[in-house]
């Protein structure tokens, strides 16, 4: 993902590699009853390159044995991750030393910017109003226990400070028995979640790696934007700008998951402030003892005798107990600390007024102490703008009296990250399934005797919704009877008016088709008392919702009511997953990049500023790859300097687990931005065009053909994969599918992926590719023309690249072997049928790439390949065999528990060997 790793030393992730088996291996010997014996079956297993000697040995592994094998090569790969990752963090910091200019880093954009003719002050304006929001949500794709992963970050830590140079002897035995302890800690704690999570222990993970890494990571990274911002445009950052933010669903996301409620949200939201305040009050006093300077401005003197006077008024026991300087009272003359004594009272305040209603505590201790402020002016902080303006009340001053150099440390990275973080940590999206806003007007219009919203067409519907939104009377009746499913949509959107904006982003409808999906969540705000409307996303999936989408939209912008609600601003969010599940991933990529076309000129025609939110996952099958790759082959004009995206389970921990990987992350965001808003690639020609809809036609029909018309592909599919068995992993909240009903249909996108990247086939997100490519081919024009697109079109090059990534991640003979171990004899046939088409779509790409073997370009990811390669294979033969003992097992007899256990093993060993899941 970091072309940085392209500098990576291979000699040392291979040392780094070695020296963590080693210590796995020790642990094992010194901590399983047969560890030596086990330990050299693993390595003859993991040696053996010949495939059928694996399966020889493989089928005649008792169950423990087959258990053990699993657990080991598991933490293998693991340990393989975690080396690779911190080698990438050591070799940036390595360039960084040399002085070597990182590619896609600020000084790399930057100065190829100016060199392409963008002046410093367009550079310095683009910047300053570049707004990059990224959306953790809790999609069950992270297979590793929160456990281990922060098991993992330890050892990544430990080998930092392993390669840092200038160790003493002690230091280094001291930093060598910290890595045995943590890897011998690894290897005692259970892989396997035992039970599902809630939405709250989701929430938690999120906000974990906020508040672990990116609290710090974002002051950091500002102050090296801030860096390159003074060297090529000679001035600096806003203060208190940053142009990353975060939003969140974890704890919002209640499409077809019941487990997400309104009480949910509002615990969740709570807690965000709570962890927030806290988080606010270690900074704020520290601050209070790093600024004791004498010298201010008047205008800070005068805020510092009131905020004095106040604190004398309404001091109390319960505040003074809990410090231990300035007990006795802050010397007049100080000025600043008078002023942050303040805040460090209101915001311990604040952090105990939300621990009373996590809590459930009626009758906070602090009530009356927050009542009395309150009556002063000075009581808890609600919005970020109060806090805010008393720090740059501060940084003003500060610089006022000469004292800029102080002003612009601590100080300034609290501004920046109130900017970033507000004060709760991130903003909430509430997102819900259009349907159930239409099961909640129906029960209304039914009970009012006004008919049934559901049987009204589109025009009905829409002339109801416009003039109750536009009519001053409550639309909802006090006595109005509700079945508990639309009673908790409109609890929901009762919280969203009690939480307000402050804590809440964006309502997200999933499965939007119509402009009265829109209108409907519009009036619901209205008719529960939103004094401050949630801004509403309409959520495009599908391909025929795709091609649907600009009209849609522009039935809305028609109604001067509509545009002056928005105030000329419209998020629209796009989804890679379900339109790449319904037409494949070529269709849906030349889709949505016409469809984001299409938005982007109607909007420019009803003068709306667009933001597009990308709702994409980790693999290349739900819209994953190369962040700079994927944000640079977006149509021209789309994305403007603004960009919304979806960063979803286990690339959460991927992009932001530990700091070094966070703060490129950011970097990478920015500058991708920065690029595609200023020298945005050219527009594809219409002979382009053409070739990409015949190409997108074909492989759309090789793809459904197969997928819904092949009548023994769903038997096909469940049989070969662990698709059945995916609901034991425990890995989210939500269900695997949307409805009760079977078949694909039904299924999420993420098992759907998840399934055939555990096989090495990893169909979804090749199927139709190959066919197309060969098709198109034959025109001896179109072929040569096809080559062009590839070296001229970042779109297209793009597409084509992470398809050729992902078939160098997969292997026939892998796939060969569920299909022969798993598939009733009467299927087999079709597995050997998409088998072969893989063969061949590796053909046509290497024939477009007009490269000789895949990735031949990548030297890093044809490494990061081949360490992997003797350990998933391995454990991906154990996989088949143990699903093939699981499936033989008598109907009326309970599964074993042992092979069970195996099993989850092996899933999450592929996951970390393939770095993705769904």
């Amino acid at each position: 993902h970091y072309c940085v790793a392209c500098k990576m030393s291979m000699e040392e992730l291979n040392r780094t590699i070695d020296l963590l088996e080693e210590i796995l291996g020790d642990a094992i010997k010194g901590l399983e009853e047969n560890g030596e014996q086990l330990y050299q079956l693993v390595k003859q297993v993991i040696n053996t390159r010949d495939i059928k000697k694996v399966q020889e040995v493989i089928k005649v592994l008792p169950a423990k044995d087959a258990l053990l094998i699993a657990r080991v090569i598991s933490h293998y790969l693991n340990l393989a991750n975690v080396a690779e990752t911190n080698s990438r963090v050591q070799s940036t910091r390595l360039s960084l030393i040399k002085g070597e200019q990182l590619i896609y880093s600020f000084p790399d954009i930057f100065q190829n910017l100016l060199d392409k003719g963008i002046t410093p002050d367009k550079l310095y304006e683009a910047i300053c109003s570049q707004n990059v929001e990224l959306v953790l949500t809790a999609h069950p794709t992270q297979v590793m226990r929160r456990t281990l992963l922060s098991k993992n970050n330890k050892i990544s830590e430990v080998l930092g400070r392993l390669a840092m140079p200038g160790m003493t002897p002690f230091e280094k035995s001291d930093r060598l028995a910290a890595l045995r302890r943590e890897i011998a800690g690894s290897w005692l704690t259970d892989e396997i979640r035992r039970r599902k999570p809630t939405p709250e222990e989701e929430a938690m993970g999120g906000f974990a790696v906020l508040e672990q890494n990116l609290w710090n990571t974002v002051p950091k990274f500002t102050r090296v934007l801030d860096q390159a911002v003074q060297k090529y445009c000679n001035k600096s950052l806003p203060v208190g700008f940053v142009p990353v933010r975060f939003g969140s669903w974890m704890g919002g996301d209640r499409d077809g998951n019941d487990n997400v409620t309104h009480e949910v949200t509002r615990h969740i939201c709570h807690f965000a402030r709570w962890i927030t305040a806290d988080l606010y009050y270690k900074e704020i006093d520290a601050l209070l003892f790093e600024l004791s300077m004498f010298r201010m401005t008047d205008e800070l003197k005068e805020a510092a005798e009131q905020a004095n006077q106040r604190r004398k008024h309404t001091k109390t026991k319960y505040l003074t107990t809990l410090y231990k300087e300035f007990r006795s009272g802050i010397p007049e003359k100080e000025g600043y600390r008078l002023i942050l004594a303040e805040a460090r009272d209101r915001m311990l305040l604040t952090k105990r007024k939300y621990e009373d209603l996590i809590t459930g505590v009626t009758s906070a201790p602090n009530e009356k102490a927050q009542e009395k402020m309150s009556h002063a002016g000075a009581g808890t902080y609600e919005n970020a703008e109060e806090l805010k303006e008393t720090l740059r009340l501060c940084h003003r001053s500060l610089h006022a009296v000469g004292a800029g150099q102080v002003a612009d440390g601590r100080l300034l990275d609290v501004l920046r990250r109130l900017d970033c973080f507000g004060l709760t940590l991130v903003k909430l999206d509430i997102r819900q399934e259009a349907t159930r806003h239409s099961e909640v007007l129906d029960t209304i219009t039914t009970y009012l005797g006004l008919g049934s919203y559901l049987a009204w067409n589109e025009k009905e519907r829409q002339e109801f919704l416009f003039h109750e939104i536009q009519n001053r009377r409550p639309l909802i009746p006090d006595d109005l009877p509700t079945t508990p499913r639309v009673k908790e949509v409109l609890d929901t959107f009762k919280v969203c008016a009690e939480l307000g904006p402050e804590s809440l982003g964006a309502y997200v409808i999933s499965m939007c088709r119509t402009p009265s999906d829109i209108l409907a969540v519009e009036l619901l705000q209205k008719a529960t008392g939103s004094a401050s409307p949630l801004r509403v996303v309409p959520l495009f999936e599908t391909v025929d919702d795709l091609i649907r989408a600009p009209t849609t939209m522009k039935e809305l912008f028609q109604l001067s009511w509509f545009l002056e609600r928005i105030k000329y601003k419209q998020e629209i969010m796009i989804g890679y997953s379900d339109s790449a599940k319904d037409a494949g991933r070529l269709t849906s990529a030349w889709e949505l990049y016409k469809a984001q076309e299409k938005i982007a000129a109607l909007c420019k025609e009803y003068k709306v500023q667009v933001t597009l939110f990308h709702g994409r996952g980790g693999t290349v099958g739900r819209g994953g790859g190369p962040t700079y790759i994927a944000i640079n082959s977006q149509p021209p004009g789309t994305i403007d300097g603004r960009l919304r995206v979806t960063e979803q389970g286990e690339m959460i921990e991927a992009q932001f687990g530990s700091p070094g990987i966070a703060l490129r992350t950011l970097e990478v965001y920015v500058t991708a931005t920065l690029q595609a808003t200023l020298m945005p690639p050219a527009p594809p020609s219409d002979k382009w065009r053409a070739i990409m809809d015949q190409l997108s036609s074909k492989a759309c029909s090789v793809y459904r053909q197969v997928v819904r018309e092949t009548p023994n592909f769903v038997r096909y599919f469940q049989s070969s994969t662990p698709q059945a068995e995916l609901g034991l992993l425990n890995i989210g909240s939500r269900p695997a599918k949307r409805g009760l009903q079977g078949g694909i249909d039904s299924l999420r996108a993420i098992p759907w992926i998840f399934s055939f990247t555990q096989t090495r086939l990893l169909l979804p997100s090749w199927l139709g590719v190959g066919d197309a490519l060969l098709e198109a081919g034959k025109n001896e024009d179109y072929d040569k023309e096809i080559k062009v697109m590839y070296h001229d079109w970042p779109f297209f090059q793009a597409t084509i690249d992470l398809v050729e990534m992902v078939l160098s991640k997969a292997d026939p003979d892998i796939s060969r072997r569920y299909n022969e171990l798993l598939v009733a004899a009467e299927d087999q046939p079709l597995g050997v049928e998409l088998i072969n088409k893989l063969d061949q779509t590796t053909a046509a790409v290497l024939h477009v790439t007009a490269h000789k073997a895949l990735q031949e370009s990548n030297l890093v990811l044809q490494q990061s390949i081949k360490i992997r390669k003797g350990y998933v294979n391995p454990i991906n033969m154990l996989q088949a065999e143990v699903l093939h003992r699981l499936r033989q097992a008598q109907g009326d007899q309970p599964d074993d528990p042992i092979l069970l256990d195996t099993l989850m093993i092996t899933i999450n060993g592929i996951a970390a060997g393939m770095r993705n899941t769904g």
